[in-house]
């Protein structure tokens, strides 16, 4: 009787580990050419993936995409951040890649869902200025707020230690450049809280364009 409780016991532990193991998620690759190039993504759309790609988490509010761009048959051609675009079938929500100053400078902003005059796309939100520190939110300090929210007699300049978070993004962004060669990097995307299946990722014009799905 002792030896079947244990049994049994050991076998519902087992289960649980295999269940936590399913549960955990992994990054999601594609890969798509045109007549010039071929892309291959990695797409981090969790805050958890992105922590493990890059250290930080950026507080959820960002879907990261690890790029490759291969030119073909020693084409010279143009990489530029813009030309992605990741688009969500939850709402029409579309987005291009932030630039590091975008997400952590004074004029930093994060995204929220709702209505709001003026928004950059239907159901977004830009609000701001936020400082991301370190994977943190800042926000209502003189740091975010920038020289105007200075006191009175309060000197403040320009110059100072670079951000360690921007000088991380800056230094994992995918490069703008024409090139014939392979290049590599990242994508910082403002959209959060979306599922992978419902997310696409173009490259290109309507001529050449490349379209991603994940799984």
């Amino acid at each position: 009787m002792r030896v079947a409780i244990r049994i049994f016991s050991l076998s519902f532990f087992a289960i649980g580990i295999l269940l936590t193991a399913a549960d955990k998620k992994s990054a999601s690759s594609a890969r798509g050419e045109n007549q010039d190039l071929i892309l291959n993504v990695t797409l981090y759309d969790d805050p958890a993936l992105v922590k493990q790609l890059i250290g930080v988490d950026l507080d959820g509010h960002y879907i990261l995409a690890d790029v490759k761009v291969e030119p073909k048959y020693g084409k010279e051609i143009l990489i530029d951040r813009d030309d992605f675009v990741l688009r969500t079938d939850k709402d029409g929500e579309k987005a291009t890649s932030f630039a590091p100053s975008q997400i952590t400078g004074s004029g930093a902003v994060i995204v929220t869902h709702g209505k709001s005059e003026g928004a950059a796309s239907p159901g977004m939100v830009m609000a701001g200025p936020v400082v991301l520190r370190g994977g943190a939110l800042a926000a209502d300090t003189p740091s975010a707020a920038g020289p105007e929210s200075a006191k009175p007699g309060q000197q403040t300049t320009s110059a100072g230690p670079e951000n360690p978070l921007k000088k991380l993004l800056s230094d994992r962004i995918l490069p703008e450049k024409k090139t014939d060669q392979p290049v590599s990097g990242l994508l910082y995307f403002p959209l959060e809280k979306q599922k992978r299946k419902d997310l696409e990722l173009t490259y290109g014009g309507r001529e050449n364009r490349i379209t991603l799905r994940f799984k």
